[in-house]
């Protein structure tokens, strides 16, 4: 699967930075909202949603959720902090894995209201983050979260020995999320270099390059809950060697809460 996996990557990622600098924020935005539905379409599959009709409406459910905050972004920062405690909850949720399942499994409510928690904050942040922001740093988003994966990737499979969360991922390893954090970092050091930033703000910068690239893997974990307890392999097709919109956003997912919080901190 490496040859696919490369070769949807190699279209993908080039089209996708064509449209983070040349499309208008309002035509960006319903790009992401597609991905938005599809990503709720996924989801609802791995809440043991298997009536099309019940999954387009929960698809549609999330995208009215986005589109109705979007209209209130005073209460943006709101939006981001409930989102970063969200997050918060789910890393419990991750460590205590399998226990507490009936927590945020049990109830259909529940289990719809966190795929509206998962997709509606990432997109809010990612528009504002494209409406607000120089484009270069919606691209630095997306190179930490890059940098975070590959680094994760590539340091696991030289250096792992130590499983990360063997319940939810046995794949991962604790060298591999330092790995992508020190990748993260060159990169973050990178940016800052590139874009003559003073010098007293570093520490700022290379401390929301450590965050965002430690959240990322939360966002995999999270869905990883979801897949074992489904017993789902990958949350769709749609990506020849990557699976589904949900597999490629899930790190997206939590890292840009985040990204828009901290930037505003700095």
């Amino acid at each position: 699967m490496l040859l696919p996996r490369i070769l949807t990557a190699l279209i993908l990622a080039p089209l996708f930075i064509w449209a983070i600098f040349s499309l208008p924020t309002d035509y960006f935005s319903y790009l992401l909202l597609l991905f938005v539905a599809l990503g709720g379409w996924e989801f609802a599959q791995l809440i043991k949603i298997e009536k099309p009709l019940y999954r387009l409406l929960v698809s549609a459910g999330i995208v009215g959720c986005a589109v109705v905050a979007s209209e209130h972004t005073q209460n943006l920062q709101i939006v981001l902090m409930v989102s970063v405690a969200w997050w918060g909850l789910n890393l419990y949720w991750v460590i205590s894995y399998p226990n507490n399942v009936q927590s945020w499994y049990g109830s259909g409510i529940v289990r719809v209201m966190g795929g509206v928690m998962l997709l509606v904050p990432m997109w809010v942040a990612l528009t504002n983050l494209h409406a607000d922001y120089s484009r270069d740093y919606f691209l630095l988003l997306m190179l930490l979260i890059w940098g975070a994966d590959s680094g994760a990737y590539f340091a696991g499979k030289a250096f792992g020995k130590h499983k990360l969360a063997p319940n939810v991922s046995p794949g991962k390893s604790i060298e591999g999320v330092v790995g992508g954090i020190v990748l993260a970092v060159i990169i973050m050091l990178a940016f800052l270099q590139y874009q003559n930033i003073a010098s007293d703000a570093y520490t700022g910068y290379l401390l929301l390059a450590v965050v965002v690239s430690s959240v990322s893997v939360l966002g995999d974990l999270y869905e990883s809950l979801f897949k074992r307890t489904s017993g789902i392999k990958d949350s769709g097709n749609i990506l020849p060697g990557h699976g589904g919109i949900l597999d490629r956003i899930d790190s997206l997912t939590a890292a840009a809460p985040f990204f828009l919080l901290g930037l505003g901190l700095i």
